[in-house]
């Protein structure tokens, strides 16, 4: 027997959101996420079926095309690959508990035995225009941050593109294994860290739009 104490396991912090693991098991994960105010989750796909409690504290809960705010004593329930993110827009520290099953690595084996291999995962990110003189800057930014996400298993590549029509406006395609690595690198401490750093230098924020390879035909 094990008793788990919440608020033993909580882990703030200054610069991003703290997240702890709580149970770990071949089909079952728990994490519990910690987020001061303002800060929140970013936009991503539920890589297996979530169920969401808030411990304390209020969130507002984005699924899909929907909102909720919710408090303590209710449970939401979240599909696989639902398009999801979370903000404590209260004044006041939250504490949630993200329960995942069966395991998001236990999905994407359960799916290798049905395809026979893994199918590619293609995140395309619009890029809003760059402030002036911040060009040289940005392109700094995405050698750099493009080698650090390298590193993360299931990298495929990150490629730039720049429009032709003259706007100066770029866009990015990154190609992961799969959805599963895919999220496990946009929701990681080095993601939050690198678009940080990035933000000055752009005139809005990156708009991130999520693709899994339906064909693909090469010559």
């Amino acid at each position: 027997m094990e008793i788990i104490d919440f608020k033993e396991k909580e882990v703030f912090k200054k610069d991003g959101r703290g997240v702890a693991i709580l149970v770990d098991e071949p089909y079952l994960l728990v994490n519990q996420v910690c987020l001061e105010p303002t800060q929140e989750v970013p936009l991503h796909h539920a890589n297996s079926n979530v169920t969401l409690q808030v411990v304390h504290g209020e969130g507002t809960f984005n699924i899909g095309d929907k909102a909720v705010k919710m408090g303590p004593g209710k449970l939401l329930r979240v599909p696989i690959k639902s398009a999801m993110s979370v903000k404590n827009e209260s004044k006041e520290r939250m504490a949630f508990l993200v329960i995942k099953t069966p395991q998001p690595q236990a999905v994407e084996e359960e799916a290798r035995k049905v395809e026979g291999e893994e199918g590619r995962f293609v995140n395309l990110i619009n890029f809003p225009p760059l402030k002036d003189g911040s060009n040289m800057e940005f392109l700094e930014w995405f050698s750099q941050s493009s080698k650090v996400f390298s590193r993360h298993p299931g990298f495929i590549s990150r490629t730039l593109l720049k429009s032709t029509e003259g706007t100066g406006r770029y866009a990015a395609i990154v190609e992961h294994d799969s959805q599963g690595t895919f999220m496990t690198m946009h929701l990681s401490e080095d993601r939050e860290v690198l678009f940080r750093k990035v933000a000055p230098l752009l005139e809005g924020t990156a708009k991130p739009h999520f693709y899994e390879v339906a064909a693909s035909y090469r010559k």
